[in-house]
């Protein structure tokens, strides 16, 4: 699946060359693409053990997400651009810390939290609660205006 360049091999020993930043970048789009839905960071920590370390791959993802070639999921996975849509985040109670703080609030904002325990696909969750929150504004105007 990976494809890292091999320098040296014998009986008892494979030797590879460290990929580049970009070859990491692409190779984390590339294991999501495949993988065919959004992949918590212990999945990529575990996958890239003794290819990239935690820092360095930490600093990957953030540049992704910081380039919008990767999201941040209410629940701490992350996905390419269109795979949010029909994602259902996992139930956690355990709070999601981003790695991109701002990217994080700018697409979910406030929401985070209900949109793990609505237990809906998130395209379906935000649409629900964009029209909720349309709704709420609009009472408010009218009484308001009394």
């Amino acid at each position: 699946m990976m494809r890292i360049k091999k320098l040296y091999e014998d009986v008892d020993l494979e030797v590879f060359k460290a990929p580049t930043e970009e070859e990491l970048e692409s190779l984390i789009k590339e294991i999501i693409k495949s993988n065919g839905r959004p992949m918590m960071w212990k999945e990529l920590r575990e996958l890239f053990a003794g290819i990239a370390g935690e820092d360095r791959l930490r600093k990957v993802l953030i540049r992704l997400i910081e380039r919008d070639e990767l999201i941040e999921l209410p629940d701490g996975a992350l996905a390419l651009p269109g795979m949010e849509q029909d994602y259902i985040p996992r139930k956690t109670t355990k709070r999601v810390r981003p790695l991109v703080p701002s990217k994080f609030r700018e697409r979910w904002g406030n929401l985070a939290a209900r949109l793990r325990k609505a237990g809906l696909p998130l395209g379906e969750a935000m649409k629900q609660f964009r029209s909720f929150s349309i709704a709420e504004e609009e009472q408010e105007e009218l009484f308001e205006e009394e």
